[in-house]
C-alpha cells in the first residue's frame, strides 16, 4: 500500500525521477532502460541481476524486440509500493501479501505474481548471551523471542536485539512477532539499550548486528550473501523451511506490475516470464551465493 498521496495523472505524466542503484544489460550493451524494478535485499544478494540478465536475454530472442536495460530501484518495501504509485518504477518485488492487496485495492498496481520465496531467520552473537534454547520443532519463534525479553531485564546481560525499524517487510514482521508476546520494546523505556533502532538495508543492518554483538531477524538472502565475516561472527538459532506447519517466518515474494507505468507492457511481460518453469523459476531455483540455494520457488499454489 502506498504511505503518501498519489494520482494516476502525476504518475503518468510526472513521476519523480530515481536514480538506479544499478543497470543490466544481458548479454548486451543497450543503456535504453525499458524496465525499473524497485526492491531491496534480492538486488543486494544478486539475484535481480540474474533475474534481469535472464530476462533480457530470453525477451529479446523470443520477440526480436531492439535490446534494452533493466534498472534497479534500491528500495525497501515500503518505498517500492511509493515508487509504483508515483509512476517511479514500472514493477516492484515486495514482500507483505495484506499490503500488496490495498495497493491492488488502491489501483496502482494493476497485477501481482507470486514471485519466490525467502525465508526469515533469527540470528545472534555466537557466545550467546541469552543463553537461547531450542528443541527443534517444539520450540518457535515466539519462544526464542521470549527468551531473548527475558534475558533483557538484566542490566547486566549485554544482551541487545537489532531491529531495522524502517517498515520494511523484516522490520514488520519483527514487530508482528513482538506484539505476539504482548510485547512493544520500541514503546518501552525500561527495556534501555536493549532494542537498537537501526533504520538502513538489509546488509547493512546485519552487519551492524555482527559489530555489536547482537541479535537480530534476517533473511536468507542476505545472510548468505554478505561478507563470510559477519557469518563468522554470528549463529543460526531459528530459520524457516518450506514445509514449517506454522509458517510465521516465511517470506513470500510478489512481482508487483504497476498500473500507471510508462512500461507496463514489459514489466507484464516479465512478470510472466517470473511465473514460468523455464524462466524466472528456473533462475530462482539455481541461484546460489557461497554453494547455498538462498530461494526457493513459488509454491504452485499461488495463495500459500
Amino acid at each position: 500500500m502506498a504511505s503518501l498521496p498519489f494520482d494516476q495523472a502525476t504518475a503518468q505524466t510526472s513521476p519523480p525521477a530515481i536514480d538506479p542503484e544499478a543497470i543490466y544489460h544481458g548479454s548486451f550493451s543497450s543503456e535504453e532502460i525499458y524496465l525499473r524494478i524497485a526492491t531491496g535485499g534480492a538486488g543486494q544478494s544478486g539475484l535481480l541481476k540474474a533475474l534481469a540478465d535472464a530476462f533480457i536475454d530470453d525477451h529479446i530472442r523470443t520477440t526480436g524486440c531492439a535490446p534494452f536495460a533493466v534498472a534497479w530501484l534500491k528500495s525497501d518495501t515500503a518505498f517500492s509500493f511509493n515508487s509504483l504509485a508515483q509512476g517511479a518504477a514500472d514493477l516492484s518485488i515486495t514482500y507483505h501479501p495484506a499490503a500488496e492487496q490495498i495497493a491492488l485495492d488502491q489501483g496502482f498496481v494493476a497485477r501481482k505474481v507470486y514471485a519466490w520465496r525467502d525465508h526469515f531467520m533469527l540470528v545472534g552473537p555466537e557466545p550467546n548471551p541469552a543463553s537461547l534454547s531450542s528443541s527443534i520443532p517444539t520450540t518457535s519463534i515466539t519462544d526464542l523471542f521470549a527468551q531473548l525479553f527475558r534475558a533483557s531485564v538484566h542490566d547486566d546481560s549485554g544482551v541487545r536485539f537489532l531491529s531495522r525499524y524502517d517498515r520494511s517487510a523484516t522490520h514488520v514482521k519483527e514487530s508482528l512477532i513482538w506484539a505476539l508476546l504482548g510485547q512493544a520494546p520500541w514503546a518501552d523505556a525500561s527495556t534501555g539499550s536493549f532494542y537498537h533502532r537501526f533504520p538502513s538495508f538489509p546488509f547493512q543492518a546485519l552487519e551492524e548486528a555482527a559489530q555489536s554483538g547482537e541479535y537480530t531477524l534476517v533473511d536468507r538472502g542476505t545472510w548468505w550473501g554478505v561478507e563470510e565475516w559477519v557469518r563468522e561472527r554470528m549463529k543460526i538459532y531459528m530459520e524457516a523451511h518450506d514445509s514449517d506447519r506454522d509458517p510465521i517466518l516465511l517470506n513470500p515474494a510478489h512481482a508487483l506490475v504497476g498500473a500507471w507505468s510508462k512500461n507496463k507492457d514489459i514489466a507484464s511481460a516479465f512478470a510472466d516470464w517470473m511465473a514460468k518453469d523455464t524462466g524466472g523459476q528456473k533462475v530462482v531455483a539455481g541461484f546460489t551465493v557461497h554453494g547455498q540455494v538462498l530461494y526457493t520457488r513459488a509454491p504452485l499454489d499461488s495463495s500459500a
